[in-house]
């Protein structure tokens, strides 16, 4: 088991070789093509469009994330945060959703929080969200509650953090009639 940055790395080398190989295959059909004056069937396969997709810079429908932060985060993480954000438009959970958005970016972006505590926070913020957007009948207030509790706990000291997360406080007592 690798580290999130090491296994990063490793993805992005395993990424490049698979670039490497689509192209000398293009070339490959390319080649036979000339030889055989035959077009082969089948296309090639769009290595452009595919190292366009692959780029360091990753940007989810709703959380952007950059190349300084991705080594100390899960993508996979962010991608349940961005869903559930997704989930919330139009719901009664709208502007928790929006909440939710503006708080996991500004966690991102602070250079204020170290690696740990940044992947710890949005853990946090995954599973509150996850409660505060859930199918009716399996959000539970009490959990939502503890969970937010421990984000505002986590994040106090922080300025920048903490009136988004008070504001997000006051969003899911409306939706959770507390």
């Amino acid at each position: 088991m690798l580290c999130i940055d090491c296994e990063h790395k490793r993805m992005s080398i395993h990424n490049m070789q698979f670039l490497q190989a689509a192209a000398l295959m293009n070339q490959s059909l390319d080649d036979l093509d000339a030889v055989t004056g035959f077009h082969t069937p089948g296309g090639r396969i769009p290595v452009n469009a595919i190292a366009n997709a692959m780029r360091s810079k990753t940007t989810l429908n709703n959380i952007t994330v950059t190349n300084s932060t991705v080594g100390s985060i899960n993508t996979g993480d962010l991608a349940r945060i961005d869903a559930v954000i997704t989930l919330a438009k139009g719901t009664d959970a709208d502007e928790v959703g929006k909440l939710v958005q503006q708080l996991t970016q500004s966690v991102l972006d602070a250079k204020e929080i170290v690696p740990a505590a940044k992947k710890e926070l949005l853990d946090l913020i995954q599973s509150l969200a996850e409660q505060a957007v859930g199918s009716q009948g399996q959000s539970k207030a009490s959990v939502a509650k503890a969970l937010f509790e421990s984000v505002e706990k986590r994040v106090s000291s922080i300025s920048g953090l903490a009136e988004v997360v008070r504001n997000l406080g006051v969003a899911l007592a409306k939706l959770f009639g507390l």
